[in-house]
């Protein structure tokens, strides 16, 4: 059992003391071996830099620590998996059958709870004045999450990097198309 804890902190992020990319990989390959249905999550947050620009990595840090205690708190234990890939990426491999509950449960938890994040002027005025990555001050709202799902059936994926390719890809659509949550395969 030693062993185990060891590994485990080997490959945990330290942040947030989640599972990181190995053991994400491990487990979608576990998942994807057993020949079950699951659900995997992309979770990224949006305007997430100019928020840790402005007010520094101590409350970035905070923010990321608000996103690993939201995702775990809406998951089965025993039937979900939560990872941190890095920054503010997340994974998320849900075998619970109301994830798409969970999921919206998620969003606004989150999106609520990281208000208290924010001073008072930035709630006043819905958000803060931040440089963008191009070097340019502009509006950005306040930080929500975004949620790319993908519905994982038997046989269409063979390997665990083609699983989180296409959750990132949905992720990437939740994140442009300011919907919170995207599911792969829907409009």
């Amino acid at each position: 059992m030693t062993e185990v804890r060891i590994e485990a902190a080997r490959h945990a992020n330290p942040l947030t003391f989640l599972p990181g990319n190995i053991p994400i990989s491990e487990h979608i390959g576990r998942l994807l071996g057993s020949g079950g249905e699951f659900v995997a999550c992309y979770c990224d947050l949006n305007d997430f830099k100019p928020y840790n620009d402005h007010y520094g990595y101590w409350r970035g840090d905070e923010m990321i620590r608000l996103v690993a205690r939201t995702l775990a708190s809406h998951c089965d234990p025993r039937r979900d998996f939560v990872g941190h890939v890095g920054g503010d990426d997340f994974v998320v491999l849900f075998q619970s059958d109301d994830w798409m509950q969970r999921c919206e449960g998620i969003i606004s938890m989150f999106n609520e709870s990281a208000l208290s994040l924010f001073d008072e002027q930035a709630l006043q005025r819905g958000g803060i004045e931040a440089e963008d990555r191009h070097g340019v001050m502009r509006f950005f709202k306040c930080t929500t999450l975004s949620i790319g799902a993908v519905p994982v059936r038997p046989g269409v994926f063979s390997r665990p990097e083609q699983v989180a390719s296409a959750a990132a890809a949905a992720k990437h659509k939740a994140k442009s198309s300011h919907v919170g949550l995207a599911v792969e395969g829907s409009d």
